[in-house]
């Protein structure tokens, strides 16, 4: 049988980590996941997206509370003095991740996958980072913003996402000992970093 090929990928902010992501699953023919464990996630537990959506790759510390009233979780209404904790969500959404690396081969980005996934033998984890002049530009494509304000907003996404998987794992976001292989999209461009990836891979 095939062996199955389990990629998951961190990055900086305007790094190109998602282009990169994309492009090796279709180069490979396997399924991309990154915004998407988000709707699979609310699928599959029942639990509207936004609960999802806010929590997202942001630090736990502050309760979500079940907004107003109106959101319906397997047809049933929380009351007010339910809530859902970032913990919660975030173990929904490692089950998601669990499930989907057992069924198939994949890529997946962000949301500390590898950590989720460090027992699976199929796994390899990248770590993409890139020159800030590069991201500076990517985020003024992007995120649609002046260039001034292009380095805070990378800094502030960064920071964030650094929290996020500091808080939920015991390793280091964007330290080399945290994965199988870190590289900058500077050096090669967005093409030849996913070549590089994919040589690693088929070398692993």
């Amino acid at each position: 049988m095939e062996k199955k090929i389990i990629i998951t990928i961190g990055r900086q902010y305007g790094s190109g980590g998602r282009y990169v992501g994309k492009k090796l699953a279709e180069q490979l023919g396997i399924a991309f996941y990154d915004k998407e464990l988000i709707n699979l996630a609310s699928k599959e537990s029942g639990i509207c997206g936004e609960f999802f959506e806010k929590a997202d790759e942001r630090n736990s510390g502050s309760l979500l509370k079940a907004l107003a009233m109106g959101f319906s979780m397997n047809n049933a209404i929380f009351q007010s003095n339910d809530y859902l904790s970032n913990e919660s969500l975030f173990q929904i959404q490692s089950d998601v991740i669990r499930k989907v690396a057992a069924e198939q081969s994949c890529i997946l980005v962000g949301r500390c996958a590898d950590y989720i996934l460090r027992d699976n033998e199929n796994c390899i984890s990248v770590f993409i980072s890139a020159r800030m002049e590069d991201r500076i530009r990517r985020a003024v494509e992007y995120a649609h913003i002046e260039e001034k304000e292009a380095e805070e907003y990378i800094r502030k996404a960064d920071k964030s996402r650094a929290s996020y998987y500091n808080y939920y794992t015991d390793k280091i976001w964007g330290a080399a000992e945290s994965y199988d292989l870190c590289i900058s999209s500077s050096v090669y461009g967005i093409d030849e970093t996913t070549a590089f990836i994919r040589e690693f891979v088929s070398k692993r």
